[in-house]
């Protein structure tokens, strides 16, 4: 089921809105994994003074500093005028944190349609809910310069890596409404969705929406009956061997949450070649050593291919079939939707275990 934000979330936002006080990666076509931990001090970007100034306007922000249509790794202060109305999201990835905050998106980037996305690639977790708000699509995966000034925005955020990134455009965006260019590859989405929220002037929205997903692994945790353990998640990948997920991803992060032993290949094991080189928040391995890497007793999956079940294609590889959750299927898959992680898909995959594992 699809969770939208609930009716306390609401209650709380109109208390602050009266002033009543009141005392949270990769994008994103639907094969891309694009990551970059060379941002240095940008990655803290967008916090700050608008942390230390909850419900004040004009507000600034740190902004990654673009040059010549090229993130670099300086940040820029982007002086907000007033609380956004209309805020369009040149970035798929970012779109659906905003909206589990109940920021006021009117248009947004897509990807390209396919397994983790609808026919005008918005993200299937949120696309029922960018379709009750009206957002439209500029754009999939090239934002349309025009279209976004048409709707002539309040506040537009862009993306500084990934497939969905818009960077070209922000010398012209700025000319337009206040940008601010963020690096969503390196962070968990409880932290995208914290930084979105000081941005847009949603922070207590932004954290409900984390506890909400707190309480909710709580419940889980307290329904079901704990898998064996270790546990691992994976992802098979496009060019042979296994992605592995380790606790710095979102993925990794929610089966922590949970309390679970997440089990991740070591050194002597893992690709440090490839894409994946360097990379902290997932691991590579390839065919001929999935013997030495699926070590979990409980292996969880992403599976974009519905019809070719992931325990299906590890029964096929030689060197995976004999592995003890192989073996013994203790493969658990999840949909496509859990490949790009925000609040929306965090909680279907904790819908989901809960319905592997309940007591």
């Amino acid at each position: 089921m699809t969770h939208l934000p609930t009716m306390r979330r609401r209650i709380v936002g109109a208390l602050v809105a009266s002033g009543v006080a009141v005392s949270l990666a990769a994008c994103s076509s639907d094969d891309d994994s694009s990551s970059s931990d060379t941002t240095g001090a940008a990655t803290e970007s967008a916090s700050g003074s608008a942390s230390d100034s909850q419900g004040e306007w004009p507000r600034t922000v740190d902004s990654i500093a673009v040059d010549n249509g090229s993130p670099t790794d300086e940040t820029e202060e982007i002086e907000i005028p007033a609380k956004p109305e209309k805020i369009v999201s040149t970035s798929v990835t970012l779109t659906g944190s905003l909206l589990s905050i109940d920021a006021p998106v009117i248009a947004s980037g897509a990807a390209t349609p396919g397994p983790t996305s609808d026919d005008k690639g918005f993200f299937k977790q949120w696309a029922d809910v960018a379709d009750e708000r009206d957002v439209k699509e500029i754009g999939q995966l090239e934002p349309d310069f025009e279209k976004i000034a048409a709707e002539d925005p309040d506040l537009i955020i862009v993306s500084a890596f990934g497939a969905d990134t818009a960077v070209d455009l922000v010398d012209r965006l700025k000319e337009v409404a206040p940008t601010v260019v963020l690096d969503y590859s390196d962070k968990d989405w409880t932290e995208v969705t914290t930084q979105l929220g000081e941005i847009t002037g949603h922070e207590t929205e932004a954290e409900d929406t984390i506890q909400e997903f707190k309480d909710r692994a709580s419940e889980v945790t307290g329904n079901i009956e704990e898998p064996e353990q270790p546990v691992q998640f994976i992802l098979p990948a496009q060019d042979g061997g296994v992605n592995f997920m380790t606790g710095e991803s979102a993925q990794g992060r929610i089966i922590t949450e949970l309390g679970w032993d997440l089990d991740v290949p070591g050194k002597d094991v893992v690709r440090t070649d490839g894409d994946y080189a360097g990379r902290t928040d997932v691991v590579q391995v390839t065919d001929e050593n999935l013997d030495k890497g699926l070590t979990g007793k409980t292996i969880f999956a992403t599976n974009a291919d519905a019809d070719n079940p992931v325990s299906e294609q590890l029964k096929e590889k030689p060197t995976a079939r004999d592995t003890y959750a192989v073996e013994n299927d203790r493969i658990f898959e999840f949909g496509a939707e859990t490949f790009r992680i925000d609040f929306y898909s965090a909680m279907l995959m904790l819908d989901q275990i809960e319905e592997y594992f309940k007591k």
